[in-house]
């Protein structure tokens, strides 16, 4: 009696072939990414909370990189304006030395001179730069914002501007990332580089120096006022890189519950996949009566 092999047998077990080996395929891809998703079709959902997730941690990237940023050129500026306060101190001492009234006139032209350097100085931390651009200047940052001007009260001429910059630090979250020099040392209010003149002017000519000093040491604390900004804005950056940092994290673990493979489970779903496949093709084999079946699919 001869057999007679249905010919719906085939199908069937080459879809089966064909099932098993997307099931190798897609074990082997999860054990090379350690991921479950690897293109779109393996987690539709899954695949559109991953886009998201990544959408977020891009965001945070973007706003830490920002305050990695910010933080490192507003650090320049307080440091200058920590040298700068010192500088103003000693300059306060000197001061209130010239009004010793048993100085001669050759020790007060030597302590105006003394003061002239520290106006120099203060000229230049004025003038301090980061990455080539220029701190104290408002949003006019490729010019020099201070030029000494002899004819001018103040003894400088501000070339700048009074406009603020702020940079979003996290979303609905802004920070001020300058102060423009004129508020920092020509505020109205206290003019750090015209007091200091006029100190100058009144040491030399040995005239008003006691009004001179108590003026001066006004407008150092209105500039100790002004330059207390950095510091705020510095531990606002701090506070939100903090918060970002965190935000981080939780994306991270999110991601990988959404998409990181249990690579134990994985070597499994390889295995018994490896084995139905090679079982499939040897009962093709067996049923078709072709030996060779296995060589030729492989």
């Amino acid at each position: 009696m001869s057999l007679r092999v249905n010919p719906n047998v085939l199908p069937d077990l080459l879809a089966g072939l064909d099932q098993a080996r997307q099931q190798i395929n897609q074990a082997d891809a999860q054990l090379a990414s350690g991921r479950t998703i690897n293109q779109p079709s393996d987690n539709p959902a899954g695949t559109a909370a991953l886009v998201l997730n990544h959408a977020a941690q891009s965001q945070t990237d973007t706003f830490r990189q920002n305050i990695s940023d910010l933080q490192s050129k507003m650090q320049i500026a307080d440091s200058a304006l920590s040298s700068a306060e010192s500088a103003i101190q000693q300059a306060i001492s000197i001061g209130v030395e010239a009004g010793n009234s048993n100085l001669s006139n050759q020790d007060r032209q030597a302590i105006a001179q003394q003061l002239s350097g520290i106006q120099q100085q203060l000229l230049g931390i004025a003038n301090t730069t980061s990455g080539g651009t220029y701190l104290f200047g408002g949003t006019l940052v490729t010019a020099q914002p201070f030029t000494l001007n002899p004819s001018d009260p103040s003894g400088v001429t501000y070339n700048g501007n009074s406009a603020v910059m702020s940079v979003e630090i996290a979303n609905g979250q802004s920070v001020t990332t300058n102060v423009p020099g004129n508020q920092l040392f020509l505020n109205s209010a206290g003019n750090v580089f015209g007091a200091l003149n006029q100190l100058i002017t009144a040491i030399q000519s040995n005239s008003g120096i006691a009004t001179a000093n108590t003026t001066f040491g006004q407008a150092a604390s209105e500039f100790n006022t002004a330059r207390l900004a950095y510091g705020t804005s510095l531990n606002q950056l701090q506070s939100t890189d903090s918060f970002l940092a965190n935000d981080q994290v939780q994306l991270q673990t999110q991601e990988g519950n959404i998409s990181a493979a249990d690579l134990a489970k994985v070597v499994t779903n390889f295995s018994q996949a490896d084995v139905a496949y090679n079982s499939l093709l040897q009962a093709e084999s067996k049923i078709l009566n072709l030996p060779n079946l296995l060589n030729y699919l492989q």
